[in-house]
């Protein structure tokens, strides 16, 4: 219940702050850095050098790949049908198909299936930020309105290897190997803790309601395959794991 209040209370703390501008219009920007350089590190650190690697953290990595996979397939036949323009498409591919695992996904997992189970979601959102990186830029470069725009691949390899939370979480699953860094176990918990909080209250204060009525069909369609058929993919390969075992 800790956490529900948590997500609650963070996310109403930035709207009000945002509202009676008690931060910066661009705060949100320091509080980000935070995150991504300092906290989403530590938790690696905390969490994955105790890590036990087994199949279900397989299918883990596995499916952010399937999600996004089934939205450019779901996307790419609903451009056909709708005739929905192709920036609009590949846009709702990436929305629909890419999550933001960390910020709102953490304090849920949490909530949800204890802290035990925080490691999966650290493997869900590198796989994610991986995807985003690689696939989701190819994505987005051919739903250009430029044509003949060529995919940089030495952009996408630097954006991939200098994101703080993916070298974090590398360093977190090899340096343990060669040095015994137990002592410092209380310091990782204590800067990984400040994550949830800080996140949720970074999104309170970039939290915009306003819907562009025009926008609503998209929406919707975005919210079907997040919502419904998403999980439904994701639930059938995973029924199919297990039967296979």
């Amino acid at each position: 219940m800790s956490n529900f209040i948590l997500i609650i209370f963070c996310l109403s703390a930035g709207i009000i702050s945002r509202k009676f501008n008690w931060v910066a219009k661009d705060g949100f920007k320091a509080l980000n850095a935070w995150v991504l350089y300092f906290g989403l590190p530590a938790l690696s650190f905390n969490f994955l050098p105790k890590l036990q690697w087994d199949n279900s953290l397989l299918f883990t990595m596995l499916g952010p790949i399937i999600v996004l996979s089934g939205s450019i397939l779901f996307f790419y036949i609903l451009e056909k049908i709708t005739k929905i323009s192709k920036r609009t498409s590949h846009t709702l591919m990436l929305i629909a198909g890419l999550s933001n695992t960390s910020f709102v996904g953490f304090p849920l997992i949490t909530a949800y299936f204890g802290v035990e189970a925080l490691p999966i979601g650290i493997v869900s959102d590198q796989m994610t930020f991986f995807l985003l990186s690689t696939v989701g830029v190819i994505v987005a470069m051919k739903g250009s309105l430029k044509k003949n725009k060529k995919v940089d691949f030495l952009f996408i390899l630097k954006r991939v290897f200098t994101f703080p939370p993916l070298i974090g979480c590398l360093l977190a699953l090899s340096i343990p190997r060669f040095i015994d860094l137990s002592s410092l176990d209380e310091f990782f918990r204590i800067l990984g803790s400040t994550v949830s909080p800080i996140a949720l209250f970074s999104i309170g204060l970039q939290l915009n309601f306003a819907i562009v009525k025009t926008e609503v069909p998209n929406i919707i369609y975005a919210l079907v395959y997040k919502l419904i058929i998403a999980p439904g993919i994701v639930a059938f390969n995973s029924n199919m794991v297990r039967i296979k075992r």
